[in-house]
């Protein structure tokens, strides 16, 4: 177990490898990934990470955001976390940006959907996040009271940075874990929860999630990234957690994409069971367009964006 900043040491010493899990995608974007020890260079495809605007940009921004603020009206919780939101980029010193309100937004109806999952007791798991930001907005409101954080080495490096910046270096170091192997994860899980508030795992290592007490697993926006074999080896993970307690799954991504390589992900060929009890599917009210600062000001992504709300059945492994 590495706990605080031996953790960002040790991610530093393996994002120089190949990552044996990253798609053609993450392989093209992360060619150019270094971390210098004080920030990064080389950031692709992890979304926005614009410098806190100015007043009049700010404002602009705003305005542009005005469209998506429209729906989090439909959910209680959503003004909460927007103000949270803003604390939190504020921390962090980044503009809170489309790819931070999408993530309030989508919480906020997860809170709403099924509120009983989401609470300071409650355990999720944020299956590729970027910059961190679901994971610390799940944290910083307090819809969960431990977070376990699953990405690719690089990626999960830039993810407990901006953790680091939100909590602050002395609370970092005592809340965050990185496991690499069963022995490791008990010894973070024997922690309380609040003495825990993150576990990361490398996606090398994703299994070890089957040993963690998950209520929520959560992925938007990466497993239309990934290779159909390692979305079926995340299913598996999530169906052996089912197994033993009642999981619940949202997943957002592209009907489809193709990668670099011509390898095409399609939403409707993950590998989702015809017993798994549907709470929510269809297109997602806010991951259909983003905005630009030039017109025309709101552009549609290259292809729709779905989202599932399901409790996942137990069933055998998949193999692909």
């Amino acid at each position: 177990m590495f706990p605080g900043h031996a953790a960002i040491n040790y991610l530093a010493s393996e994002a120089i490898k190949d990552d044996p899990n990253a798609s053609s995608h993450w392989k093209k974007y992360h060619s150019e990934f270094k971390f210098t020890g004080q920030g990064f260079a080389g950031l692709q495809g992890f979304g926005g990470l614009e410098k806190r605007p100015t007043f009049l940009r700010r404002w602009f921004l705003l305005l542009l955001q005005t469209r998506f603020r429209r729906f989090g009206d439909a959910y209680a919780k959503f003004n909460t976390v927007d103000g949270i939101a803003r604390e939190v980029t504020g921390k962090q010193q980044r503009a809170y940006d489309l790819d931070v309100l999408r993530q309030a937004l989508t919480i906020s109806f997860l809170h709403a959907r099924v509120p009983r999952k989401f609470t300071e007791n409650s355990t999720c798991c944020v299956v590729g996040d970027g910059f961190a930001s679901l994971s610390t907005l799940l944290l910083a409101s307090k819809l969960t009271g431990r977070v376990v954080l699953v990405n690719l080495t690089k990626t999960l490096l830039v993810d407990l940075w901006y953790l680091k910046l939100w909590m602050g270096p002395e609370k970092f170091e005592t809340s965050v874990d990185l496991v690499v192997d069963e022995a490791g994860l008990a010894q973070a899980l024997e922690k309380p929860q609040c003495a825990s508030q993150g576990i990361a795992i490398e996606a090398s290592h994703h299994q070890l999630i089957q040993s963690c007490p998950i209520d929520v697993v959560i992925n938007i926006a990466s497993m239309q990234e990934m290779d159909l074999r390692v979305v079926v080896e995340y299913f598996n993970d999530m169906r052996a957690i089912a197994v033993k307690r009642d999981l619940l799954f949202y997943c957002c991504n592209r009907e489809e994409k193709e990668l670099p390589d011509g390898v095409v992900t399609r939403f409707a060929n993950y590998p989702w069971h015809a017993d798994d009890q549907t709470l929510e599917d269809g297109p997602c009210p806010w991951h259909q367009y983003y905005y630009a600062t030039r017109p025309p000001f709101y552009r549609p992504y290259d292809g729709p964006h779905m989202h599932r709300l399901v409790t996942l059945h137990a069933n055998r492994p998949l193999t692909q």
